[in-house]
């Protein structure tokens, strides 16, 4: 089981493309958007030949700067999942409260930051953003393989990884 965390392309052209090489690649059994998939402009549009072609696949997560007519009201605020025992939870960010925390697995964008910590039991993992970047992050995007989190950069290179499953 393989699954691919995108975040944050705010409808950049280069990277829609590019995830399309990354799903060759990578090979996920789903692909999860944690929002923020468009932006103003023509590029956003090549982000539903995206949907379209992988949409068995995947899980769109609603960002603050997407809307929802635009993906035919096909976007949810939150998915939640159990993965190997443990109790994933994905959504943009934005909604994020601390203080309702019920998952193993915090999954989230918004920041444009990569994060990967444990922190009392509760795993926060942010795969930063595949196109704007913020802080002294770089380009990237996660996995979740069978027992690892990961966040690796476009050029393929191991940023930050966390065994969640001992």
């Amino acid at each position: 089981m393989k699954y691919l965390v995108i975040s944050d392309i705010h409808g950049d052209l280069a990277f829609i493309n590019y995830i399309f090489k990354l799903i060759e690649t990578e090979q996920p059994d789903k692909i999860i958007l944690l929002g923020d998939m468009m932006s103003l402009g023509d590029d956003s549009r090549r982000i539903l030949d995206l949907i379209d072609e992988y949409r068995n696949k995947l899980v769109l997560i609603q960002g603050n700067c997407d809307y929802p007519s635009f993906f035919n009201d096909n976007l949810l605020k939150y998915y939640r999942e159990t993965i190997n025992g443990k109790v994933f939870i994905f959504t943009h960010g934005h909604l994020m409260s601390s203080n309702t925390i019920e998952n193993d697995v915090y999954v989230y964008g918004h920041t444009h930051m990569n994060e990967l910590e444990e922190v009392d039991n509760h795993i926060f993992f942010n795969p930063g953003s595949i196109a704007r970047p913020r802080g002294n992050s770089t380009n990237s995007y996660g996995l979740i393989t069978d027992d690892e989190l990961i966040i690796k950069d476009v050029d393929n290179n191991v940023i930050k990884k966390l065994t969640y499953r001992k």
